[in-house]
């Protein structure tokens, strides 16, 4: 996830939940937020607490958020893709409308098809030596199955409804949900074969590395000497040591859905985000 793009995603989630945006300059974004996220983002319980003892409203803060490393302003945050506050809004979005189903606003006259997009978003996490995360925006058409990727950063060209518009209606899906669920994991999968696996080595010669101090540190051969209790919770230790270790070092991929939702588009959207991002 690009700055600009983490710059247009955060705009459209504070804007959409109802917080006032005050301020917007290249790389900076300052939202007088509700009570609810407040309470959700701002790590205040006590304080929200003790206005819902008492019977009163609270006063919900501003927050100034920056997403180029170079911005710099007064009570800011930089945010990026791995930062504790991006990572609450992930959750916050999961606990609250994984799925979603929304209509392209079209204005015509006449009848207009809307074609059904199933858009998946995902975080892979990379785990090892070196730890970082990536983001994946994948859309498949549930007519064709045609494929594109990066969706989300074209969204905010589209303007949604929950309702669709008069004259349009929804040509149903060929391709069932699940179906469409399962083909954009294979999609990934055949993505991750793809990346260069030179972290996997560097995090397996690491843990060989380690492996050995710590088996030197802890060398058995110099342990018969030891009483039988203490021997055993240097091997307990051991244990818990080497366990720490691989949890740690042995290298590993995890990759978790963030949200998804069903999108109606008309062809004409559909053939210029296509046009930008096919897969």
């Amino acid at each position: 996830m690009d700055k600009e793009t983490l710059h247009q995603f955060l705009r459209k989630f504070f804007v959409s939940n109802g917080c006032q945006l005050l301020e917007e300059n290249d790389g900076l974004l300052r939202f007088l937020l509700t009570p609810e996220l407040d309470e959700e983002l701002m790590n205040r319980p006590f304080y929200w607490r003790y206005k819902k003892r008492l019977g009163q409203e609270g006063e919900p803060m501003e927050l100034t958020l920056l997403t180029d490393p170079n911005q710099t302003a007064e009570k800011a945050e930089h945010i990026h893709f791995g930062s504790p506050r991006l990572h609450k809004i992930f959750r916050l979005i999961r606990e609250s409308a994984q799925v979603t189903r929304l209509y392209e606003k079209v204005d015509s006259a006449s009848r207009t098809p809307l074609y059904p997009w199933l858009i998946r978003n995902m975080s892979v996490h990379f785990s090892g030596k070196r730890k970082r995360t990536e983001t994946h925006s994948v859309g498949l058409q549930l007519l064709n199955g045609q494929l594109a990727t990066d969706w989300m950063e074209n969204f905010s060209q589209v303007e949604f409804k929950q309702q669709i518009s008069d004259q349009c209606y929804c040509l149903s899906p060929i391709i069932r949900y699940q179906s469409g669920y399962q083909r954009i994991s294979s999609y990934m999968q055949s993505y991750l074969h793809t990346i260069d696996d030179d972290w996997v080595k560097e995090t397996a010669d690491t843990l060989k590395q380690e492996e050995a101090l710590l088996a030197h540190f802890f060398d058995q051969s110099n342990q018969e000497d030891l009483e039988e209790e203490v021997r055993e919770e240097r091997t307990a230790l051991y244990q818990n040591e080497l366990d720490a270790l691989h949890k740690r070092l042995i290298p590993s991929i995890r990759m978790e859905t963030i949200n998804a939702g069903i999108f109606y588009l008309s062809e004409g959207t559909s053939r210029k985000l296509l046009h930008k991002k096919e897969a």
